[in-house]
């Protein structure tokens, strides 16, 4: 029964969730104002303003910091570049795509869920989790479920994407890189906290956005951001940035790498709830059903978990 199963993993697997569909509001409903400008100047912005909110942090757990080891160190620069600066870059470029009409919203977020194929892959070969056939099963129909929801409402063939356009390659290498650095991130948190862990990772990838931007871009556009985006990056930073990524360190501390990539999922199921909710474009018949499978699919992962 879901009542006898460990609490920590509950809680874990609740604060995942939950950062998962903050992420999707951010999407859905934040980003789609910023398309105009560099994405790399948006990554920049977020990662200063919300290294900025967690700097106390760092002052906190300074000697765990300055005692860290070269494996903990190795972790915080990967999940800082691929997680950080890489993959929140593609992903934002991405969605600007979408945005602006090179592709559909429904393609990004799906091929965007493929990180637990990548996730999976380095739990087993970085952390070394035992994974039952159950497990991988049930990840399997999590995965299934995700691309068919995504795509319920469009008639589209999973196998008629475009995989080399542009916005599509940018959602996969994006993939890569939260899929690998879930795995990484395990590592650090569990040397670190989920505190000193999420201030360190938005202060390390604010300083290489900021040289990328100095070297590849300029800081023109960022004169032009109104004092209504400037709103919205206050909300982002204290919802979808800093609050979310507190949240997901914090349940990744009591759970799996490998389950932590499943609870992600979220993020789809409820981006095309948010799709339909602000936007009016309504589910079909498809996605609800898959949309059940995937809950499914989340309750039994826990079930496997307590044995």
């Amino acid at each position: 029964m879901l009542f006898n199963i460990n609490k920590n993993f509950l809680i874990g697997s609740l604060a995942i969730f939950t950062a998962a569909v903050m992420w999707s509001l951010d999407g859905t409903l934040i980003r789609p104002n910023f398309y105009e400008f560099p994405a790399m100047n948006i990554v920049l912005l977020e990662h200063f303003f919300w290294a900025l909110l967690l700097s106390p942090f760092l002052f906190w757990g300074w000697k765990r910091i300055w005692e860290m080891s070269q494996k903990t160190m190795l972790s915080l620069v990967w999940v800082s570049f691929f997680w950080g600066l890489l993959g929140t870059l593609l992903i934002t470029e991405a969605y600007f795509a979408a945005f602006r009409g090179e592709t559909t919203f429904a393609t990004v977020v799906i091929l965007q869920k493929l990180q637990p194929v990548f996730a999976l892959f380095f739990a087993s070969m970085i952390l070394k989790e035992k994974l039952s056939g159950w497990f991988y099963s049930w990840a399997a129909v999590a995965l299934f479920s995700a691309y068919m929801i995504a795509f319920g409402s469009l008639g589209t063939s999973i196998f008629s994407i475009e995989i080399f356009g542009t916005p599509a390659f940018y959602a996969m290498l994006a993939a890569f890189a939260f899929g690998s650095s879930t795995v990484f991130g395990k590592n650090l948190v569990t040397d670190l906290g989920f505190r000193v862990s999420a201030a360190l990772r938005f202060t390390l990838t604010a300083v290489l956005s900021f040289f990328v931007v100095l070297i590849l871009w300029d800081f023109s556009s960022i004169s032009q951001l109104s004092s209504f985006h400037w709103q919205l990056l206050a909300i982002v930073v204290c919802t979808s940035g800093a609050g979310a990524l507190f949240l997901y360190y914090f349940g990744l501390r009591k759970v799996t790498a490998s389950s932590a990539t499943i609870f992600e999922l979220a993020w789809p199921l409820s981006a095309i709830f948010f799709d339909w909710y602000f936007h009016e474009n309504i589910l079909s018949s498809t996605q609800i059903i898959f949309s059940v499978v995937l809950l499914v699919s989340f309750f039994m992962i826990i079930e496997e978990n307590k044995k």
